[in-house]
C-alpha cells in the first residue's frame, strides 16, 4: 500500500525582534504548509500569543532584550499559553538538548548556528510530539533526549500493530537504524554534541514519516520504526530517504562541523516473520549485514524463498545497476534486493565496464546519462565484447520520444525503463528479460 505523509497546516507564532534571517525562515515554514504570524513587540508578545490560537510559539533569543524579558516565564504565568509548546532559538551554550520535564508543557531548544532544513525539521518534530501527547500518549513513555518513544513502548505497540495486521490481513514493516559513529563523535567532541546528533536523527524521523508510524529510541545509538500497512519494498524506499537526509545533515559546533551516517535493517510481516520477536530479529540480521557490507546503507532481510540465513549467498539472478544518481541507485537497489535479486551497483562508466566483465550479470540496467561516458557508448562496448555481448541491457531513460528510443535500439539495448523509476512495477518490468 502506498505511503503518504500528513501535512498538518498548523499555526506558528514567532517572537523575533531584530529581523535576523526571519524572512527566509518564515517563507520556508509557509512553504511547508504552516500559518506564520509575528509578534509586534516584546511588551505585547504574551498577549498576542494568547489570542492568536497558535499551535507553536517560537522565541528567538538572539537579542539581549528578548533574553532579558524572560518570555518563557511570562508564557507560563498566562493560563492561555501555559500548555503551548515553545521552541527557543538560542546560543550554542544556552539551554539543554532536551527538557521534557519543563513547566512550560513542551519546551525545546535549537542552538545557533543551524541550517534552514534543520530548523524546519525541528518545528515539525515538536508539533508531532505535542500532537501525540494531546492524543493521550504518556510522556513517561518517551526517551528524554530524543523525545521519541522508548523501548518499552515500542515492544508494547509492536504487539498491538501485529495483532491488527493479522486481523485485517495487512502488512507491517519494522526498521532498525544504527548511528555509525556516535562513540567517535562523543570522543572527539562531547556527549552534548552526541545528544545533538541523536536529536537531529529524531527530528528527521518525526518530520519525515506518517503520524501512524511509530518512532522509538531502541537503546544507545539504535532507533526502531514500526510502519503499519507497509510492505518491505516501500519501507526500504522510506528508510533510504531518511538515511540520505541524515547523511546530508551537517551540525555546526564549536569544535567544527559534525556529520554522521546510519545503517538500516528492514523486515516485514508476513514475508519475513509472523511474530514480534522474530520480526525484530530479522530486521537486526539485515542491519548486521549492512554493517558487514560497509555501513551507511539500507538492507532488507532475506525472505524464506530467497535465503535461509543472512550470511549465505543470494540465489536469485544478478543485476548490474548502473545509475549516476546516488539516491535513485540506492532506492532501486533496495527494491530489487527485496524482490530476491542480487544487485551489483556502479555509478560511472569505468566501474560499469569492469563489473560487467568480471561478474557477468544476468541483466544490466543502464543509465543513459552518466558522467564521463555516455551510457549508450557503454552499451555499445558491452555488446561488441565477446564476454559480455549476450547480457541483456535495459536503458534507464527520462525520454520516451521515438527518436531517442531508436538510439537505444541502435546501441544494443533490448528495452527501456522510464525515469523516475516506478518502484512498484520495477520487478515486473525486468522479469521478461530474465527468462
Amino acid at each position: 500500500m502506498a505511503r503518504r505523509a500528513e501535512n498538518t497546516h498548523r499555526k506558528i507564532f514567532v517572537g523575533s525582534f531584530d529581523g535576523r534571517d526571519w524572512r527566509l525562515l518564515s517563507d520556508r515554514l509557509r512553504s511547508a504548509g504552516y500559518d506564520v504570524t509575528h509578534a509586534t513587540s516584546i511588551d505585547s508578545f504574551v498577549g498576542e500569543a494568547a489570542t492568536s490560537e497558535t499551535d507553536l510559539i517560537i522565541i528567538d533569543r538572539s537579542s539581549s532584550q528578548v533574553a532579558e524579558a524572560h518570555l518563557e516565564d511570562r508564557l507560563d504565568q498566562n493560563p492561555a499559553t501555559k500548555k503551548l509548546p515553545v521552541l527557543v532559538l538560542c546560543a550554542l551554550d544556552e539551554g539543554p538538548t532536551a527538557n521534557i520535564d519543563s513547566p512550560y508543557g513542551l519546551i525545546d531548544y535549537l542552538p545557533r548556528p543551524f541550517s534552514v532544513s534543520e530548523f524546519v525539521s525541528r518545528v515539525k518534530a515538536v508539533l508531532r510530539v505535542m500532537y501525540c501527547e494531546n492524543g493521550g500518549s504518556p510522556r513517561q513513555m518517551r526517551d528524554p533526549v530524543t523525545r521519541l518513544y522508548n523501548r518499552l513502548y515500542f515492544d508494547e505497540r509492536l504487539e498491538t500493530e501485529l495483532d491488527r495486521a493479522r486481523r485485517y490481513g495487512r502488512e507491517l514493516a519494522v526498521a532498525l537504524m544504527d548511528i555509525d559513529s556516535l562513540e567517535e563523535i562523543n570522543r572527539n567532541f562531547d556527549h552534548k554534541t552526541g545528544d545533538a546528533v541523536l536529536r537531529s536523527l529524531a527530528d528527521i524521523l518525526l518530520s519525515g514519516t506518517r503520524l501512524s508510524d511509530v518512532m522509538s529510541r531502541f537503546g544507545g545509538d539504535e532507533f526502531a520504526l514500526i510502519l503499519p500497512e507497509t510492505r518491505a519494498s516501500d519501507a526500504g524506499i522510506l528508510v533510504e530517504r531518511l538515511r540520505t537526509t541524515f547523511a546530508d545533515r551537517t551540525l555546526a559546533r564549536s569544535g567544527g562541523e559534525v556529520r554522521a551516517t546510519v545503517t538500516c535493517g528492514i523486515a516485514s510481516y508476513p514475508d519475513h516473520a509472523g511474530d514480534a520477536e522474530t520480526l525484530v530479529r530479522m530486521a537486526d540480521s539485515a542491519l548486521c549485514r549492512g554493517r558487514a557490507e560497509g555501513r551507511n546503507r539500507s538492507v532488507i532481510a532475506f525472505s524464506d524463498t530467497c535465503e535461509a540465513a543472512w550470511g549465505g549467498l543470494n540465489t536469485g539472478p544478478t543485476i548490474l545497476l548502473v545509475e549516476g544518481n546516488d539516491y535513485s541507485r540506492s532506492v532501486a537497489s533496495v527494491v530489487l534486493r527485496a524482490n530476491g535479486y542480487e544487485v551489483i551497483e556502479a555509478s560511472d562508466a569505468a566501474s560499469a565496464l569492469s563489473l560487467a566483465k568480471s561478474s557477468h550479470p544476468d541483466l544490466v540496467l543502464m543509465d543513459v546519462y552518466l558522467n564521463g561516458l555516455d551510457g549508450l557508448e557503454i552499451t555499445r562496448r558491452l555488446v561488441s565484447m565477446t564476454e559480455t555481448h549476450d547480457i541483456p541491457i535495459l536503458a534507464l531513460t527520462s525520454s520516451d520520444m521515438p527518436s531517442e528510443l531508436e538510439k537505444l535500439v541502435a546501441a544494443g539495448c533490448r528495452g527501456y525503463i522510464t525515469k523516475p523509476i516506478d518502484t512498484n512495477s520495477l520487478a515486473a518490468q525486468i522479469e521478461p528479460f530474465l527468462t
